[in-house]
């Protein structure tokens, strides 16, 4: 378990202001503590409290600073471009994969920064809803924190981000504790072990990620509560060890999607 705090801006922290309601009530969540800011460096601030790492509330965001210099904050990243696809009523794989429909319920069973769950969010549209699990604390914290608050011109994405239910919890856990058939549609990214490209950005991320292997234990329980399909995002020929009814991609791509029917 890391040892982390969180504390406001240096320009907040200047005028006397603390954390703002929703960051203060992701902290108590988690029991993360808050420390005051009294207009001190964030490597001072590591250093005088023993932290490996410290929550910054900036403008729009929050932002993990651990002891090595890495940062992580959210960013929509490559939803943006992907929903500009849907907008231009061209094909978005995933999408496509996960056959979103219109009001589908979707469950994201590994939301890291929620890239995937904007998209699948906003082509299910207005009726739809997306809850998307995180087992890592500070992921889900940053990217709670996100979802709400990042500034965006395009409102369609904006509500896309509000249909997104954000929870802490091990997938594992979660699956064991659904009904048959509570979503329409069930989804797996698990974070590979060896990255496909080395990016300096997907680091502080990757360093709080789950590596447990995903079993077919888990693939049967999540289409006992998908009504149409179970999707898992892969690297080409790292989980052979799992039974899918179809293979998408792969042929000229390194990743690939897994496909379980219902």
């Amino acid at each position: 378990m890391v040892n982390c705090a969180a504390t406001t801006s240096k320009a907040r922290g200047k005028h006397g202001e603390g954390l703002t309601a929703l960051a203060l009530q992701l902290c108590e969540q988690l029991q993360i503590p808050v420390i005051a800011r009294n207009n001190k460096g964030i490597p001072w601030l590591l250093e005088q409290h023993q932290l490996d790492c410290l929550l910054v509330e900036e403008e729009h965001t929050l932002v993990l600073h651990w002891s090595d210099g890495q940062q992580l904050f959210f960013h929509p990243g490559m939803a943006v471009p992907r929903i500009k696809q849907l907008k231009d009523g061209k094909e978005e794989l995933l999408t496509q994969v996960l056959d979103v429909q219109s009001g589908d319920t979707i469950l994201d069973c590994t939301m890291g920064m929620a890239n995937d769950a904007i998209v699948a969010a906003f082509a299910a549209g207005t009726g739809g809803s997306v809850t998307a699990l995180e087992s890592s604390p500070l992921t889900y914290v940053i990217t709670a924190y996100g979802l709400q608050n990042w500034p965006t011109e395009s409102w369609r994405m904006q509500e896309a981000m509000a249909r997104i239910q954000p929870l802490c919890i091990d997938y594992r856990q979660y699956l064991i504790q659904q009904q048959k058939s509570s979503y329409d549609l069930v989804y797996f990214d698990p974070m590979f072990e060896r990255p496909i490209l080395q990016s300096s950005g997907i680091a502080p991320l990757r360093r709080q990620a789950d590596y447990s292997p995903l079993t077919q234990e888990s693939l049967e329980l999540a289409r006992t509560i998908a009504r149409r399909r179970v999707v898992v995002k892969h690297r080409v020929g790292t989980l052979r060890h799992l039974n899918f009814d179809a293979i998408v991609g792969g042929k000229y791509s390194t990743l690939a999607y897994g496909v379980l029917y219902v």
